[in-house]
């Protein structure tokens, strides 16, 4: 594999060292930042996945279906009802929220066990959102599927967009954030754009440089005070000013290809944070990391 691709084991790694259980091998978007899309990956059965919740159990509280797009799975409820009966305090999937469209499909899987939905979308318009996508429908598909989400769910249930950020959707960042708003969205994941995969690994015109992105993410944190729980996914808590450093969230998953630099010695966030990822340093450098 090349170097320049990341390797399969940032995802998971050994089975049980991180809270995610990688169950989606197909995916009916074709999104330009996909983490997974150079990923080729052998389908695990049922039975598979089951050994891989079990051990997961033993070591964390909580857990997180993921993979290209975990809902296209035909047995996906059962696994999320057989996690429920080892009783984990959470129990959430990542998707594209296409598949929540479908009323019955809504219903059923936020019935079954199912406590916090992450909905990843790149845009506020079916142009933004499927030029990021590159499907054709995808946009109004999603966008039901939230809506549908907010309507079914119970008081239980936590409902969390992960917005995508890149260069070509930051100056609209606040105009997205108030048209989810608007529909009911009140927990928000910014995440950071990272070249992860042959398409982009290289794309400066794509791939945002955090310190331009970072006036975005305070303009809308000030805006949405106490109305939205923020999270800043994978931005370090060095390219924040000190006062918004309590948003930053790091680590999304370990990474022995995030790399640490003489400023991380004296960080009080560095138990937290394992430094920013060689393919960003690739692109960008260090130079705007600030203590």
């Amino acid at each position: 594999m090349k170097k320049d691709i990341i390797p399969r084991e940032y995802y998971q790694g050994p089975v049980g060292t991180s809270p995610f259980v990688y169950a989606g091998y197909a995916c009916n978007n074709n999104c330009k930042y996909c983490f997974e899309k150079d990923q080729k990956f052998s389908e695990k059965s049922t039975e598979d996945l089951k050994k891989e919740i079990k051990i997961i159990r033993k070591k964390f509280p909580y857990i997180n279906f993921m993979g290209k797009e975990p809902t296209l799975r035909k047995d996906i409820i059962d696994l999320i009802k057989y996690s429920n009966k080892l009783k984990f305090d959470q129990i959430g999937i990542t998707t594209n929220g296409r598949m929540f469209a479908y009323p019955d499909f809504a219903k059923r899987i936020l019935q079954s066990g199912l406590d916090q939905v992450v909905v990843t979308v790149a845009g506020h318009n079916e142009k933004m959102h499927e030029f990021h996508t590159q499907a054709k429908g995808s946009f109004m598909q999603t966008l039901g599927g939230i809506k549908n989400i907010i309507g079914y769910k119970s008081p239980k249930h936590s409902l969390v967009l992960n917005i995508m950020v890149t260069k070509k959707n930051i100056s609209k960042l606040e105009e997205i954030v108030d048209f989810y708003y608007r529909i009911g969205v009140r927990e928000i994941n910014i995440g950071h754009i990272l070249p992860f995969n042959k398409e982009i690994v290289k794309a400066k015109n794509f791939i945002a440089r955090m310190k331009t992105v970072v006036p975005h993410l305070i303009s809308v944190a000030k805006k949405y005070r106490d109305k939205i729980k923020f999270l800043f996914v994978e931005y370090p808590p060095c390219i924040f000013p000190k006062e918004y450093r309590h948003l930053s969230f790091p680590c999304l998953e370990e990474s022995p290809q995030k790399k640490r630099f003489a400023l991380c010695q004296k960080c009080s966030h560095k138990e937290k944070c394992n430094g920013v990822h060689e393919l960003y340093i690739n692109l960008y450098g260090i130079s705007e990391f600030k203590m």
